[in-house]
């Protein structure tokens, strides 16, 4: 399964005076490639190819990490010169199996990896590498379980990543692991490091990691840089108690292998940009894997730690039913509700309980007639770039929750709001990420969700404000309620479709909503990163996207969707509907995670023409969701195009 996001990740500064590595002096060679040679030694490593992966039946485009690039086993992108390992990333056109289909990608790149070929329970994985810079460039030296596993997928089953690195990042570097239950109930734990004495990652460093029963250390240069010693991994999913657990120290007691690649965007990095260079390359100088002295020993007795089912205390709401300390950002430091530990925002005055995060983006933070005022100055590349939130929230299974707050722009802009789980839930987006469009002028905002993940007591509010733009925004008088129990999955059509309002004869109502403005469009709706760039139309049974001066860098920047469409884990759907554009125009088909890491369990093309085609796709859903999303994601053609999207009939019905 797919790696997830890592939006944020504890930084550690690695210092000249950190522990000396423990393992090496004790270690004995095991396994290696030097790299000597004049081409990959293919009996030690394997090329994968492709943009994603099989699950079942159906194709995980993006590496589940909505990646760009198309990995070969060309010399280009795979080479073995001067004593190193080069793998290559090129900006360049590139046609490719995807599954049972064809696409066309405009980033190569290569991945490798020795799994059927060598792997390993414990020990010490050495590698010298240099990896690129440039926004976009995500190098990874990491490492997965053989198959077969006794436990169940990812991430039940673990992941090491040895080196990550962010492009746009060079003097930073990600060292994680992945653990937990099978996707979506995975978790993960990692830290970002700097480099000791202003280095970066496109200078040569020796990565490593030493593994034993029940510990694993990271270093870079030698020096020792971070260090796990608890995790977990259930076999029931989703689990819900201690007894879900496999014994400690799964899933990290059983062999697994190495992987080497060099991504090209997705969720790690972003996407590339103006700055990005056509080319960048990861060198390896070698792989060493060492045997030690204190491999064979106990893990001990497993550790004390917090599950998802673990009992915490629950922050009570306030008198009115608000989870939300201080939604009007006019709490006094001096209130009684106030606790030592309460966050603040930096700058602001009374902003207790409320907290501010940005990964390449930038915000100043100022009060402003009562509200807090944003002003955005770099919107970062993602959502969650510039981030404002409250923790703490006490989130209960079973209920629905409306979440509202007012808020305004300089400039007409869309937002994302998402209530969900901090980093022991992996990021879960309990309410999905909804996009909000704000106006110029003070309006208020209202959405609702049902909780039907496991009860979270640190649960949290995110005011995700990136890549949308620069400018203030203005947010006052947050509040979210429980105001209900929520609703199981809604039953299908009279006709057994599974989407609403597939004619588009329904108009929208209170309860209901649409595309505003358009009637005939309940349950529907359809999202632009320009909103000003598309409009959309309803007329006999058809509904029409008109896109003007597109932004096609991703395709998800036009988008029809329709929420709360549930599906089944291990049945199989069968989605129908026909379509055509104004010229040719293949856009992506998609039914997937509203929120969270946006995993497809659907992800197909339909290449429209002038004349209107049927068009069919069969999936088997990989988990239980009754708030998947369906989605047509038509950013595509050359930048600045004109055109129409027009689409009729659509059915999903689940199969016999």
């Amino acid at each position: 399964m797919p790696r997830s996001p890592l939006p944020i990740l504890l930084p550690v500064t690695l210092l000249l005076g950190a522990c000396n590595l423990t393992g090496a002096s004790t270690a004995t060679p095991v396994w290696a490639d030097e790299f000597n040679g004049t081409q990959l030694d293919t009996s030690k490593w394997s090329y994968q190819t492709g943009n994603g992966f099989m699950n079942g039946n159906d194709y995980v485009a993006g590496w589940g990490n909505n990646e760009l690039e198309y990995y070969t086993d060309r010399a280009s992108n795979v080479s073995v010169q001067g004593g190193n390992l080069v793998i290559t990333a090129k900006k360049e056109q590139f046609t490719g199996p995807t599954g049972n289909t064809t696409g066309t990608f405009d980033w190569t790149s290569g991945r490798v990896r020795t799994a059927g070929k060598f792997s390993r329970t414990y020990g010490r994985f050495e590698i010298r590498a240099k990896f690129p810079r440039g926004k976009g460039f995500w190098p990874a030296v990491w490492m997965l379980p053989e198959t077969p596993s006794p436990y169940p997928g990812w991430a039940a089953n673990g992941e090491i990543d040895i080196a990550e690195g962010w492009g746009s990042k060079p003097t930073e570097l990600a060292q994680t692991i992945h653990y937990g239950g099978v996707w979506p109930n995975n978790v993960y734990k990692g830290e970002t490091v700097t480099f000791a004495n202003g280095g970066t990652m496109d200078q040569w460093h020796t990565y490593a990691v030493e593994w034993t029963p029940g510990k694993i250390q990271w270093f870079i240069d030698g020096k020792l840089t971070s260090e796990k010693t608890q995790w977990w991994s259930a076999k029931n999913n989703p689990p819900t108690s201690d007894a879900d657990l496999n014994a400690w120290p799964a899933p990290f007691d059983k062999p697994f292998h190495l992987l080497l690649n060099l991504a090209v965007g997705g969720n790690f990095d972003g996407n590339p940009d103006a700055t990005t260079p056509d080319q960048g390359q990861m060198l390896v100088d070698y792989v060493r894997v060492y045997g030690m002295q204190n491999e064979n020993g106990s893990a001990g007795p497993k550790p004390d730690m917090t599950y998802p089912w673990t009992p915490r205390p629950a922050r009570p709401a306030l008198p009115d039913g608000n989870l939300v300390y201080n939604g009007s950002f006019d709490l006094s430091d001096t209130d009684p509700l106030v606790t030592p530990d309460a966050t603040s925002l930096s700058g602001v005055n009374n902003s207790k309980f409320w907290t501010m995060y940005t990964s390449d983006g930038q915000v100043t933070l100022s009060n402003d007639a009562g509200a807090l005022k944003a002003d955005i100055t770099n919107a970062g590349s993602v959502a969650y770039a510039v981030q404002v939130r409250q923790d703490g929230l006490n989130i209960e299974l079973g209920g629905k929750y409306e979440v509202s707050f007012d808020a305004w722009a300089q400039t007409a802009r869309p937002v994302t709001i998402k209530v969900g789980g901090g980093p022991d839930r992996g990021y879960a987006a309990y309410s999905g990420e909804k996009t909000v469009q704000l106006g110029t002028t003070k309006a208020r905002q209202t959405l609702t969700f049902d909780m039907s993940a496991t009860s979270d007591a640190a649960a949290r509010l995110e005011f995700n404000l990136g890549n949308a733009g620069t400018g203030p925004v203005w947010i006052d008088n947050v509040v979210i309620k429980r105001v209900g129990n929520a609703a199981g999955a809604r039953p299908p059509a009279a006709d057994g479709n599974l989407l609403y309002n597939a004619a588009f004869t329904q108009d929208a109502t209170a309860t209901v909503p649409g595309i505003a403005g358009v009637p005939g469009s309940a349950y529907w709706s359809t999202w632009s990163n320009v909103p000003e760039r598309l409009s959309t139309s309803v007329s006999g049974g058809t509904v029409t996207l008109n896109v003007t001066n597109v932004d096609p860098s991703n395709n998800w920047h036009v988008q029809l969707n329709q929420t709360n469409v549930p599906v089944t884990a291990g049945k199989s759907y069968t989605l129908t509907f026909k379509g055509k554009a104004t010229d040719a125009r293949e856009v992506a088909v998609v039914i997937g995670e509203n929120g969270g890491s946006f995993t497809r369990y659907l992800d197909g093309k339909a290449a429209l023409t002038g004349t209107e085609q049927t068009f069919t796709y069969t999936f088997t859903a990989p988990v239980t969701n009754i708030g998947a999303q369906f989605q047509i994601l038509g950013a595509v053609g050359a930048a600045g195009s004109n055109y129409g999207l027009s689409f009729r009939d659509f059915r999903l019905v689940q199969n016999p």
